[in-house]
């Protein structure tokens, strides 16, 4: 996996970098799709079961018969499909700085985390077995593992690194934009954590996010909060080994997951060089925790704060990532099911 192990490059991508080819470049298209999920309707809470995705076609998609490689893409927590990733992509791909691809925003605008839950829903089976077989049976897709990467900003990007483990054989390469890799470790219950769900909407910040990744590691409908923390009392094993086993900077969760970290083809991590108010300190314990067991990623220092310059950052991992990727072939073969209904019928 040639990448950058123990070796971090600083980045500097100005605005102006990008800008000056923002005017002659060809434009993509954006298709917006919206799915109803079965499993996203096995939830509690009456998240909609209807999802929102954002899919970019580059420039000449329509007048080719080729397929491409894709990029999904999980934004940061409570943040819906955006299109202020276009014009950078249209430049990027336009200027020769990342080949065509595909990609496709998600919409987590009820800042979910895509893990199966009781409580919010199936989440991880909507990207798995719904959404990723969706996309490859209507768009010309390189339908592979070595065709598509995951990617994501903050929450995002923890569920990026997270679901290539849980999931191995669907993504082949990661990107990370300051990813929340806090998750699963901090298992100190906040203090201002209400007794019961019911008060869940006057939470905010930090206390409101711990509160939905824990219903996502360990949901609970019978309790009144609807999640279990690892706290004194007769399941505290049990509960507390679930919450170490999301924490991916440990070294002993990075050992348990090395088939499915070496399978990769590349593993690109933005760490912002601010520690203020950033995930930088949890994305060098990754980084740690990835050489003690002898696995390569590219680590781009980049300016900026927690969610500034997101665009850029994209990019930066998007031109890591997509040439380890493969590229697609002239004409597409269609041989996996072609129409989202007969993937439907096959369940």
């Amino acid at each position: 996996m040639p990448c950058c192990k123990r070796a971090f490059v600083t980045v500097a991508l100005g605005l102006s970098i990008i800008c000056v080819t923002f005017a002659g470049a060809a434009e993509g298209t954006v298709v917006i799709e919206k799915l109803d999920s079965p499993a996203v309707a096995r939830n509690w809470v009456d998240i909609t079961s209807v999802r929102r995705v954002f899919v970019y076609l580059p420039p000449g998609y329509a007048g080719t018969t080729r397929s491409y490689p894709t990029l999904y893409w999980i934004p940061g927590w409570q943040t819906p499909a955006s299109r202020e990733y276009i014009p950078y992509l249209n430049a990027a791909i336009s200027s020769g700085r990342i080949p065509p691809t595909i990609v496709v925003h998600l919409d987590v605008s009820e800042g979910v985390i895509m893990m199966n839950s009781t409580v919010f829903g199936g989440w991880a089976d909507f990207l798995t077995q719904e959404l990723v077989p969706y996309i490859d049976a209507e768009y010309r897709t390189v339908a592979h593992e070595r065709g598509r990467a995951l990617m994501g900003h903050s929450s995002g990007g923890y569920a990026a690194m997270l679901l290539p483990l849980r999931y191995p054989g669907i993504w082949g390469a990661i990107g990370l934009n300051d990813a929340s890799l806090w998750a699963g470790c901090t298992t100190a219950v906040p203090y201002d954590l209400p007794e019961y769900f019911s008060q869940y909407g006057d939470l905010r910040g930090y206390t409101q996010a711990w509160t939905q990744i824990a219903i996502a590691m360990t949901p609970n409908p019978q309790s009144p909060r609807l999640f279990d923390t690892p706290v004194t009392g007769a399941d505290y094993t049990q509960i507390k080994v679930t919450w170490d086993a999301h924490c991916l900077w440990r070294p002993t969760t990075a050992e348990s997951q090395a088939d499915a970290l070496s399978r990769l083809s590349k593993i690109a991590i933005v760490i912002p060089t601010t520690l203020v108010s950033t995930n930088r300190m949890y994305s060098l314990l990754f980084t740690r925790a990835l050489d003690e067991i002898g696995i390569e990623y590219a680590a781009l220092e980049m300016p900026g704060s927690h969610g500034g310059d997101r665009p850029n950052r994209f990019i930066a991992l998007a031109e890591e990532i997509l040439p380890t990727l493969r590229q697609g072939h002239p004409t597409a073969a269609r041989s996996h099911l072609d129409t989202w209904a007969r993937i439907k019928a096959s369940r």
